[in-house]
């Protein structure tokens, strides 16, 4: 399967334009503890939630051709 519900820190370095997996992973741990999640993953609309971006905006950009069939 292409994609997810869940953002990864691939996706989350594709959107900020950032190089660094690492610089990735801390930004994506630090959403997750701000929004108090017990969970291991983070869906894309609690990410789009939390930066305050348009869902469908995210999506566009992070899982071209893939059409939204929510």
């Amino acid at each position: 399967m292409v994609g997810g519900i869940f953002i990864t820190v691939q996706d989350v370095q594709q959107l900020m334009g950032c190089n660094r997996y690492n610089t990735a992973q801390q930004y994506l741990l630090t959403v997750k503890d701000a929004m108090k999640l017990k969970r291991k993953y983070i869906t894309i609309k609690e990410f789009c939630a939390y930066e305050e971006l348009e869902f469908e905006y995210v999506w566009k950009i992070i899982r071209p051709g893939i059409p939204i069939t929510i």
